[in-house]
């Protein structure tokens, strides 16, 4: 994850069988993955449509970035940080030890 970043993996990516097998926590982790792309695309939208009054005017869409920056600061951070911290829970269970290494084998 630190030097390639989420790839995306998906449920194909593993072995059929009777049923799929994914590794714990993995669709919580797509979910959580959706869920922040559409917060955050969500958020840019409000604030877009916030600005369509300042579009004919000289002045500055000041509604518009305090929409966007209140939603990126208060909604979307701290679903980063839990969408990080699956992540790192997933990569910490992977590992042979069950320990989170610090340095890249």
């Amino acid at each position: 994850m630190k030097k390639d970043g989420d790839k995306g993996e998906g449920l194909q990516s593993f072995a059929q069988g009777p049923r799929t097998y994914a590794p714990p926590g993995l669709s919580r982790i797509a979910l959580m993955r959706g869920t922040l792309r559409g917060v955050i695309t969500l958020i840019a939208v409000i604030a877009a449509v916030a600005s369509i009054p300042y579009w004919d005017e000289m002045q500055f869409p000041v509604t518009s970035l305090v929409i966007y920056v209140a939603g990126m600061v208060f909604v979307a951070m701290p679903l980063c940080l839990y969408y990080e911290s699956l992540l790192m829970a997933q990569q910490a269970a992977a590992s042979p030890d069950g320990r989170e290494s610090l340095m890249p084998r």
